[in-house]
């Protein structure tokens, strides 16, 4: 009984030794196991937050967060890998030195052989091999356990890296959008008001000096239609190809008139008049004399908007901000 008690103490002893030794083989610890779970507690999800409202600062904030987390999450797969990939080299190399039963057969043979003639020696020998095959199987069990442990933990790592990822794109072109946005809302109250100083510059010759002149406006509008659904290219005055002011100089250039090829000098070239009094042809100007489109009528304009985009009729009011209305 005490020596069955004793052989049992041995056993957990060494096995508790073997396991020790593949530890700090492997690098794996006590605190390895469950990591993945201590991580995920430790680092919980970045703030709730809605692109749609968020401003470009929040956004930028929220970023930083979810990147030092997949930081974090990528530090830890890397630690875990590397653990699993030491574990593997264990098992592999006990499978190597444990061998086939055949290559185990030859090396007891070679053992008891080289042993001297003493049946004890021989005994001896033998038991020796034996507790070198025993050790070599508890490692390798040892390196099998630590591996059964690792890879769940390394899949469940690789998906939260995958999933950050994801959200780190997302963040990123809701980033962009959120600061073009506000660059665009500054750049519009800014042309916005510098529109509202020259507006009432020049109140005191609205309509009073603009003459309309049917045929030209007529002309004008029958062109700019014909031009629909060509495309938007930066600079361009056609044939097949168009700007906002290239479309507006080609449009008018049918009938004779000359406009610089620039919305800027084109507002210049024309005479301010009041919205109650357009007409089919007048100029509407927008986004600080950035753009400009043509009116023609019922409340719509046609226009070559931008790239990628094609001459078409939009709304007079359609979304951007209006400087004035001129008249050639």
């Amino acid at each position: 009984m005490v020596a069955q008690a004793c052989t049992d103490i041995e056993h957990r002893s060494r096995a508790g030794a073997i396991l020790r030794r593949i530890a700090a083989y492997t690098g794996v610890t006590v605190a390895t196991v469950g990591l993945v779970t201590a991580f995920a507690g430790s680092r919980a999800h970045a703030a709730d937050i809605e692109y749609d409202t968020a401003s470009a600062a929040e956004i930028e904030a929220h970023l930083e967060d979810l990147e030092a987390r997949r930081d974090d999450a990528a530090t830890s797969l890397t630690g875990l890998q590397t653990q699993l990939t030491a574990a593997q080299a264990v098992i592999t190399a006990a499978t190597e030195d444990y061998g086939t039963t055949g290559a185990q057969l030859l090396d007891v043979t070679a053992a008891v052989e080289s042993a001297e003639d003493e049946l004890g020696a021989k005994v001896s020998t033998l038991v020796e091999y034996a507790q070198e095959q025993s050790d070599k199987y508890a490692e390798a069990e040892a390196a099998t356990e630590t591996a059964d442990q690792l890879e769940p933990q390394i899949a469940a790592l690789e998906a939260q890296v995958e999933e950050l990822d994801a959200q780190i794109d997302e963040a990123e072109a809701a980033y962009d959008e959120a600061a073009e946005a506000e660059a665009e809302a500054a750049a519009a109250a800014e042309a916005e008001a510098e529109a509202e100083s020259e507006s009432a510059s020049s109140s005191s010759d609205s309509g009073s000096t603009a003459e309309y002149s049917a045929d030209a406006a007529t002309a004008a509008v029958q062109f700019a239609k014909d031009q629909l659904g060509e495309s938007y290219v930066f600079g361009a005055a056609g044939p097949d190809t168009w700007d906002c002011s290239g479309l507006i100089a080609g449009a008018y250039g049918v009938s004779g008139v000359s406009l610089t090829h620039s919305t800027w000098a084109m507002w210049d070239e024309t005479s301010a008049i009041s919205r109650d009094e357009l007409q089919p042809g007048d100029l509407v100007f927008y986004n600080g004399q950035g753009h400009v489109a043509m009116y023609i009528g019922d409340g719509q304009v046609i226009h070559a908007p931008k790239p990628g985009d094609v001459v078409k009729i939009s709304d007079l009011d359609m979304g951007m901000s209006i400087d004035g209305y001129r008249r050639v």
